[in-house]
């Protein structure tokens, strides 16, 4: 039976070759003290290893998913919400505004000749004219 030994750092006593992997016939003495795995063993050890780093680096880009969807969704609410805040404030300053030049005609006086109380007063005051002298052109004619 075959076999495969995997060193430790602490066990390993061979000077020259640290991490050797070494093949040993059943029976025959292993060339350096360590673990010592068979074959099957090994293959499972090392398929571990590659499919765990895989597993792992999937594991990784799933999780960097999900945190990238969630910080685009929380970057995504936080723009909604500054657009309708600034709708929002837009509207609030046109209103503004708009009370504002309101307010502003309301105060400015017109122009005396430009109320409609001087022509009604103009119009009574020039109809009672008319009449007097309607009837005085009325009284001389006798």
């Amino acid at each position: 039976m075959y076999g495969v030994t995997v060193p430790t750092a602490l066990l390993a006593d061979t000077p020259g070759a640290p991490g050797t992997i070494a093949s040993v016939e059943e029976g025959q003495p292993a060339p350096f003290s360590g673990t010592l795995f068979s074959v099957p063993a090994a293959a499972k050890l090392l398929l571990d290893l590659k499919y765990n780093k895989e597993s792992c680096n999937i594991e990784i880009d799933r999780e960097k998913g999900v945190l990238g969807a969630q910080l685009q969704l929380k970057i995504d609410m936080c723009n909604a919400s500054f657009e309708s805040l600034q709708f929002k404030h837009t509207q609030l300053m046109q209103i503004k505004n708009d009370q504002i030049d309101f307010l502003d005609d309301q105060m400015i006086s017109k122009s005396w000749y430009q109320s409609g109380e001087f022509w009604f007063a103009l119009g009574l005051v020039g109809g009672v004219l008319v009449t007097i002298g309607a009837g005085y052109a009325l009284g001389q004619v006798d």
